[in-house]
């Protein structure tokens, strides 16, 4: 409890007041932010960011896909550093009939959300190929409290509806005083989910290129959790926090059985795998 309170009290103080996505006015269509504000903040080291906010960095602008301090922003598609890199400065309504591609940033209705994979006519929703962002910051220790049900099922329970199962996040926030293994760990659930999403037949289109791309994921995040590891020697890898019951572990061999069959004839793709992990090694805490 004294951690938690810790940690509000910082994010409460450094916070860093870049203009944020939730802040805009939902009934808008397409947001341009260069309109919003031309002068969006540079990036600090020592500030604390919540999901939606906006910073530039090198000449880009990248929006926080969650909490995240001292992690640079780079132009790259893995969002487990806690940044979405915005390749345009409109993020467009999301439109039927029209090709996403990972890492895309579209606004539907109020909310925002992030594709986490290709996809086309998926209308963004809860356990689908988008994943919602969310605000998580927190100015109280109040994370989403136990419930009877968080361990009975493959998806356990999000009462916040921010797309990360409560169980994990609060293990994340309660277990984790480093930023950089807060921000991976949240940033890794929605790879991670697809797991489970997979062998509950929520991918109805599941290819060579889907499957492909969450291997790739997979094995991103078994490299940056060693590389975390030479700094944490005590951090566990996300997989082994986030497939807790028996249920959940037995999910994650089938689904990669399953997508095993899909690449059988791909022996060397995995060479493939982009190992953004730059910027979380080393960074401000």
């Amino acid at each position: 409890m004294t951690k938690l309170i810790i940690i509000a009290w910082l994010l409460f103080c450094s916070h860093a007041y870049a203009t944020n996505i939730f802040k805009l006015n939902p009934e808008s269509k397409n947001v341009d932010l260069t309109s919003i504000q031309p002068n969006h903040p540079h990036w600090n080291a020592s500030s604390i960011y919540v999901a939606g906010d906006v910073v530039t960095h090198n000449n880009s602008l990248f929006i926080a896909a969650f909490w995240v301090k001292g992690i640079e922003p780079i132009e790259n598609q893995p969002h487990w550093d806690g940044w979405i890199w915005l390749q345009n400065t409109v993020i467009e309504k999301w439109q039927a009939n029209k090709v996403y591609q990972g890492g895309n940033l579209v606004k539907h209705g109020a909310d925002y959300y992030l594709a986490r994979y290709w996809n086309e006519s998926n209308e963004p929703a809860p356990h689908s190929s988008w994943q919602k962002i969310k605000d998580l910051f927190y100015q109280t220790p109040d994370l989403p409290p136990e419930h009877p049900d968080d361990y009975k099922t493959l998806d356990g329970v999000d009462q916040n509806d921010n797309g990360i199962r409560d169980d994990y996040e609060r293990y994340v926030y309660e277990k984790f005083d480093s930023p950089q293994l807060i921000t991976f760990s949240l940033g890794a659930a929605s790879t991670l989910q697809l797991v489970i999403d997979i062998e509950q037949g929520r991918i109805p289109n599941l290819d060579a290129d889907i499957g492909r791309q969450i291997i790739l994921d997979i094995m991103n995040i078994n490299y940056c959790t060693r590389q975390l590891q030479n700094e944490f020697s005590d951090f566990r890898n996300p997989k082994s926090l986030y497939f807790n019951t028996i249920d959940r572990a037995y999910t994650n061999r089938k689904s990669q059985n399953k997508i095993a069959d899909i690449l059988r004839f791909e022996p060397s793709y995995h060479w493939m795998a982009d190992q953004h992990c730059e910027a979380l090694i080393g960074a401000k805490k």
